[in-house]
């Protein structure tokens, strides 16, 4: 991912070339007046890269503060299980179901009727001796799965759309004068073999 940020550095930045021996700048060198000129000038450049930035840290920001903690801490709802399986309880998995039910009824009414215990009319004693039985833990993984999702999908919509966006127009931002230099080299690539009349 760094390959072009480094090339960049490395091959074309006109102000590096004295500490890499005259490599440096070498964009410069073979252009030729008036042809290939840069698309956008330096300071637009920089100004769009400083707006970019600083949408996706406003983002990051807010990532930060409202998602769950389950989600930040594990990276997919695959690793949030196994991080979390063997040291889940019956009362962890009746709170788990409760958040469950009040976002996603469906799925928490198939659960009652695999596992009846979930449910806290039942006694704790109760779901824990059901726990112990479940010799295959799937019940204890379907909970987790759906906890995970809950939390992920059902909790402070209004900061993921406000995080998708900073998001999405930070990186268009970056990407505007990555995309004009890049574009810059390809003329150039394109006049020095010849696709391109002189």
């Amino acid at each position: 991912m760094s390959t072009p940020f480094v090339g960049y550095m490395i091959l074309y930045h006109a102000q590096i070339g004295e500490y890499l021996g005259g490599l440096g700048g070498l964009l410069e060198q073979q252009s030729e007046q008036g042809r290939c000129s840069p698309w956008m000038d330096f300071s637009t450049r920089l100004n769009l890269t400083y707006l970019g930035l600083l949408l996706l840290g406003i983002g990051t920001i807010v990532y930060k503060i409202c998602a769950p903690s389950i989600v930040k801490r594990a990276r997919d709802i695959n690793e949030y299980v196994v991080e979390t399986i063997d040291n889940v309880s019956a009362l962890n998995l009746r709170s788990m179901f409760a958040t469950i039910r009040s976002r996603r009824p469906r799925v928490a009414t198939s659960f009652l009727q695999r596992a009846p215990w979930l449910d806290r009319e039942k006694s704790l004693k109760t779901a824990s001796d059901a726990l112990k039985r479940d010799d295959d833990s799937q019940i204890k993984i379907d909970v987790l799965r759906s906890f995970y999702t809950v939390q992920n999908r059902n909790t402070s919509r209004l900061a993921v759309y406000f995080v998708f966006v900073f998001y999405s127009v930070g990186f268009a931002l970056l990407a505007f004068p990555s995309l004009a230099f890049t574009g810059r080299v390809i003329c150039v690539v394109a006049f020095d073999i010849g696709i391109f009349a002189p």
